[in-house]
């Protein structure tokens, strides 16, 4: 069956590493839209952080953020689904980080809130060009459910609060890393594949008709779903492991010789 909808990651994957959409990718994204062809950022990215890239490429479509915990079209004020963390866990997970004196982003109403601007901020920010709002203390700000949250600490650090917290919210939360010095919690169920099945329903589409792209371990939900799960080459082994084709890397425009090859072909 022909692809209808093709998902794409954003880091790593759609952008080369100086934060750029090779030419090639551009054009390769224009074509497929061209045949009728939906194309949709999946990003772990707040949304005011991958507006920017959807209207460089022109999309109208949907765009798929926080690790699928809000799908809502550019150009639309409300979302189309939103799935908060609910605010008692979320609370424990700030005063954890708090406790433990790791760095936290909470992402609420699409702002991205920390207790105040330090290394963390300005390594998370370098990428993704989101404006951090200091509150002196997160726990006493928030008040109501964030999107999602995040830790920003060097990457030893991370894997073993990944491992330790996964495992202390099982059932509870969503507890996945993106980036070696990130972990992140979204509320349980979310991914980047719950959310393309989501969106692939809203539009009528069999799981055959869709293709994803990514590089991380958030991405391998989405790759699995898929009716054509493809991992670029800079993927780590286990998620090229998980794919079902394995293109050229973010630097050699990868998204565009998967979109040649499984839909403009």
């Amino acid at each position: 069956m022909a692809i209808k909808l093709v998902a794409v990651d954003i880091d790593d994957t759609l952008i080369t590493d100086e934060l750029i959409i090779p030419e090639r990718v551009k054009e390769a994204v224009a074509k497929a839209r061209a045949q009728g062809v939906k194309v949709v950022l999946a990003t772990g990215r707040m949304l005011s952080s991958t507006i920017p890239f959807a209207r460089e490429l022109g999309l109208k479509e949907p765009v798929i953020c926080y690790n699928g915990a809000l799908i809502q079209s550019v150009d639309d004020e409300q979302p189309l689904i939103h799935h908060p963390i609910p605010l008692d866990l979320a609370r424990e997970i700030v005063a954890l980080g708090q406790k433990e004196g790791l760095h936290v982003n909470a992402y609420l109403d699409e702002k991205m809130y920390v207790d105040e601007i330090n290394e963390y901020t300005e390594f998370y920010s370098s990428f993704t060009k989101a404006v951090a709002h200091p509150v002196g203390d997160l726990l006493v700000f928030m008040d109501r459910p964030p999107t999602k949250l995040l830790y920003v600490c060097e990457p030893e650090i991370a894997e073993k609060w990944r491992v330790t917290l996964k495992e202390q919210y099982k059932g509870q939360l969503e507890v996945f890393r993106s980036k070696p010095q990130y972990v992140e919690f979204t509320a349980l169920g979310v991914s980047k594949g719950a959310a393309l099945k989501e969106l692939a329903d809203l539009y009528g589409l069999e799981q055959s008709e869709v293709m994803a792209i990514g590089d991380s371990f958030n991405d391998i939900p989405m790759l699995e779903w898929a009716g054509i799960g493809v991992a670029v080459a800079n993927a780590p082994e286990v998620v090229r492991s998980r794919a079902d084709y394995v293109t050229l890397s973010n630097e050699e425009g990868g998204v565009a010789e998967a979109i040649n090859r499984f839909v403009l072909s």
